[in-house]
């Protein structure tokens, strides 16, 4: 399992915009780099980044998502400018 990069989790998240890839599946994907007993993510804002996007499942209530639309949105412009 290669190390992701930043370009690899914003093509993700533009997928969930697109409802190409459910919030589930790119969860689950950064979780298997977030959850491994000895993450091997050399770069520290690939791995804050993972982080961050591993929780993009979690909802509010039984019908809504913690991080709305416009949070994807956010991250993708935060990430993009470092």
């Amino acid at each position: 399992m290669g190390q992701p990069t930043k370009e690899e989790i914003i093509y993700k998240l533009n997928m969930i915009l697109q409802g190409k890839l459910s919030r589930e599946e790119v969860s689950d994907w950064a979780s298997e780099y977030v959850m491994q007993d000895e993450p091997n993510i050399a770069d520290e804002i690939v791995w804050d980044f993972l982080q961050v996007v591993s929780g993009v499942d979690i909802k509010d209530s039984p019908d809504e998502y913690l991080h709305v639309e416009r949070d994807l949105e956010d991250w993708i412009k935060k990430y993009s400018d470092k």
